[in-house]
């Protein structure tokens, strides 16, 4: 026969077996019923916790501890991070304002330019007129070859021979000086100048300004082409002399001068 253990096991928002009675078909010591009754009722407590945790409004287990602890740094992170920003950007607003300086007027443009006074012209072309004097030495080699192109051009050269001549006796160096005491751009010698300044130039020059050595130089060869109606005669009459070319003819050392002016005034441009 089927014995009943209680009446009915019954706990508040739940029943067993839909508040059935729980039978048993066999005869149990008090000391099982007891056991019984305290498993019955701890299957009830942990259905209990179950419907509550599915009744709940997230309708989902709870989330784990780490992924809490995850969330949090990120979020903390990223707030950092904003804060940094604006930090920086911050200073570097600042830098810029301290290193450019914002004109206080409403439409920002520049204060018109005074227009200059007679006196103030004159004063400028004076000024102008002191730029365009020769710098001191060490010349720029752009200078040296306006100076030595403009000789070329008032004595009716080519530029490009009178660029080679110069640049194959100094190397385009107004400081040169031989030993034999040539000087400068062209290697004129001071007793050369004294009879070709005056004589060709009508002026006396002097070799130390790479003007007047350029232009003394140019004067030089213009006349020993009129005299030798040749480039290379008058490239040779440079070097050796006109009287020692006329007597002796043109040496084995002025032909390789010769000829290596002449080539490199080929590749001049």
């Amino acid at each position: 026969m089927a014995e009943t253990i209680g009446s009915r096991i019954s706990l508040t928002g739940f029943s067993l077996l839909a508040g059935g009675m729980v039978r048993f078909h066999c005869r149990m010591p008090g000391r099982k019923r007891r056991v019984v009754k305290t498993t019955l009722l701890g299957v009830a407590a942990t259905a209990l916790a179950v419907k509550g945790a599915l009744a709940s409004p997230i309708g989902v287990v709870a989330e784990p501890p780490l992924d809490k602890l995850t969330r949090s740094v990120d979020e903390k992170k990223q707030q950092a991070l904003t804060q940094s920003r604006k930090a920086l950007d911050q200073a570097g607003a600042r830098l810029v304002a301290t290193l450019v300086s914002v004109p206080t007027s409403g439409a920002g443009s520049p204060p018109p330019t005074p227009r200059p006074s007679a006196e103030t012209q004159v004063g400028q072309s004076s000024a102008a007129a002191g730029a365009e004097q020769p710098p001191g030495p060490p010349y720029r080699r752009a200078f040296i070859r306006r100076v030595l192109v403009e000789a070329a051009q008032r004595h009716h050269l080519d530029p490009n021979l009178v660029l080679a001549l110069s640049y194959w006796e100094s190397g385009w160096d107004q400081t040169r000086l031989s030993a034999s005491g040539a000087v400068g751009l062209m290697q004129v010698l001071p007793d050369t100048a004294a009879e070709a300044g005056p004589g060709l130039l009508g002026r006396p020059v002097d070799l130390d300004d790479p003007y007047d050595n350029a232009d003394v130089g140019a004067a030089i060869l213009r006349e020993d082409l009129d005299n030798f109606k040749d480039p290379a005669m008058a490239l040779a009459a440079y070097y050796q002399g006109p009287t020692s070319l006329r007597r002796d003819g043109m040496l084995p050392d002025t032909q390789q001068y010769v000829q290596g002016i002449l080539d490199l005034a080929g590749r001049m441009s």
